[in-house]
């Protein structure tokens, strides 16, 4: 892991990836906008195969894998560009499935839920009881906002009512923001960090924690010598993740940060720029890249 403000800046994958024995993508804001895919995406996805190189998924959408590759079918990213496609969803799924872990086990069956209709998924299969009300609730779980231009101040009364209660609040999405359709809206890590602000009881599922990475590679066997590169463009999740989790990580500047970068998608941001941002966030990159391309 290039360490600081020590990093290559790249016009794209095929500089490095002879270096490296397969890739881990994140999704939102490197292969599409949660619309259509970026033009260059399904391209390097392509070459990547022609390469020989394995390409891995890991994103935190807050709904089971399945319904993320259906929907980036949907979108024409063909299902055989990518191996492994693991949504932090998924893995609050399996926990929730299980109830092993204690803070899982807890849990009561009457859920409240606030998101929108497209993470249903996350109820498949369960002994669980939706409820509408916080006074009815066992615990919450928080997929996003219900309405995609929501601000996180309208749920601040349930937020207040639900720490009243002292209900915990489950989180399979650590995004706090993302850009949709070239529109910036709040994500499920938004509201949950609200909750947290008001002292209440969250668990989060996804990157950047280690779990996140542990689930993935797991699907990802690669065997332990395999040198694995990360392509993300969020410093607060994918970076950090990368950092945590010791894996060399190119940073899509054209992303999430393209806006405080003053660089579009597909351009390089100056450098004492991104190294300001760099050191203001405690983050390491080894390449930084405008976009996610060949």
């Amino acid at each position: 892991m290039t360490v600081g403000t020590s990093y290559q800046m790249i016009n794209g994958l095929s500089e490095v990836i002879e270096q490296y024995d397969a890739v881990i993508l994140d999704l939102w804001g490197v292969v599409h906008d949660g619309v259509t895919p970026y033009p260059s995406s399904i391209p390097a996805m392509r070459a990547l195969q022609n390469a020989g190189v394995p390409v891995a998924l890991l994103s935190n959408a807050p709904r089971r894998s399945s319904v993320v590759v259906a929907r980036m079918e949907d979108m024409g990213i063909a299902r055989d560009l990518y191996g492994p496609a693991v949504a932090s969803g998924e893995i609050a799924y399996s926990q929730l499935l299980a109830r092993t872990d204690p803070w899982y086990a807890k849990l009561g069956r009457k859920v409240m839920s606030v998101g929108p209709v497209r993470d249903m998924s996350m109820f498949e299969g369960q002994d669980i009881e939706i409820v509408k009300d916080v006074a009815d609730a066992d615990w919450l779980l928080v997929t996003g906002p219900n309405d995609d231009y929501d601000a996180v101040s309208v749920y601040e009364d349930l937020l207040h009512a639900a720490k009243a209660r002292d209900l915990p609040m489950l989180c399979p999405n650590p995004d706090r923001e993302v850009i949709r359709g070239g529109d910036r809206i709040i994500c499920a890590g938004a509201i949950a960090a609200r909750y947290e602000v008001l002292g209440g009881n969250v668990r989060w599922e996804g990157k950047p924690l280690a779990s996140a990475y542990d689930f993935c590679l797991q699907l990802f066997d690669k065997g332990p010598d395999a040198k694995l590169l990360v392509v993300g463009d969020s410093l607060s999740t994918d970076v950090a993740g990368s950092n945590n989790a010791g894996l060399d990580v190119a940073l899509v500047t054209g992303g999430i940060h393209a806006e405080e970068l003053g660089a579009p998608r597909g351009t390089l941001p100056e450098k004492g720029r991104l190294d300001a941002l760099l050191n203001a966030t405690g983050r390491s990159i080894t390449y930084a890249v405008g976009d996610f391309c060949w």
